[in-house]
């Protein structure tokens, strides 16, 4: 029997709400590599290994999406998902299939059937998140969003080669960052930034999102969203590729099991 799981949480102000995704698949090691992958992008999961678990799941954590393999444990994920969408509480949930099967027609019948993608493994990070974000956002991110901690130089400073480095990054992804300073810029400031990455340094421009001072914003403490304005495309795949090395560490390797859509 599944276990019983929260449903999806209220987000705090200023930030989105941290999505319950399902992830079915009767493949124990696909199963948790795609669980803590996924926890790594910042959802909240819950597993299945077959149709009668993942639709208990469905009926009570009401997921914003299904992740299935075709190949569960007594059935297939082509019938969880003709079950999801002839049900009235179900019926609106996207789901994802993400499948090592060989058969021609699948792609075909699971679009039939109502899926909002279809995948065959291995499949890349940065286009499952895509996908997912595309599936469960009113304004999708583009690119993943990797929780960190590096150094930066902002602003004047970026410039001084004795500067001292009291900012740091929080989060980081292809297209911005969200910095942690004491002395957060005004927004639509444009500022050059040094991004200090694995023994490298990095040069961008960017311009201010949003700004908060000590005591303002979900976190309570000072800090700015930037966007590049300006980047190196070469110093973008040095990003790129920082952020799935971290996404990815530890777990099998993406080529086993992981791709692109089709």
């Amino acid at each position: 029997m599944a276990e019983p799981v929260m449903k999806n949480s209220a987000p705090k102000t200023g930030e989105r709400e941290k999505r319950l995704l399902l992830v079915v698949d009767g493949n124990g090691s696909h199963l948790y590599y795609m669980g803590i992958l996924l926890q790594r992008l910042d959802y909240n999961i819950h597993t299945a290994k077959t149709m009668e678990d993942a639709m208990e799941i469905v009926e009570v954590g009401e997921p914003a999406l299904v992740l299935s393999e075709i190949s569960l444990i007594g059935t297939d994920g082509i019938e969880l998902l003709k079950k999801m969408k002839r049900n009235p509480r179900s019926y609106a949930i996207p789901v994802i299939i993400l499948t090592s099967s060989k058969d021609p027609a699948a792609k075909e019948t699971c679009l039939r059937e109502g899926c909002t993608a279809f995948f065959k493994k291995p499949v890349e990070p940065d286009m499952l998140y895509a996908a997912i974000q595309k599936a469960t956002e009113s304004t999708p991110r583009q690119y993943i969003r990797l929780n960190t901690c590096l150094n930066v130089i902002v602003g004047e400073e970026a410039s001084a080669a004795n500067a001292v480095i009291d900012d740091y990054i929080t989060a980081l992804s292809e297209n911005g960052m969200y910095v942690s300073t004491s002395k957060p810029k005004p927004v639509g400031l444009q500022i050059a930034i040094k991004i200090l990455l694995e023994g490298s340094t990095i040069s961008v421009e960017g311009m201010v999102l949003y700004s908060f001072q000590r005591g303002e914003g979900p976190m309570k403490t000072a800090g700015m969203g930037i966007k590049f304005v300006r980047i190196d495309p070469d110093d973008q795949r040095v990003i790129r590729s920082f952020i799935k090395r971290e996404i990815t560490k530890g777990l099998l390797t993406a080529a086993h099991i992981g791709g692109t859509i089709m």
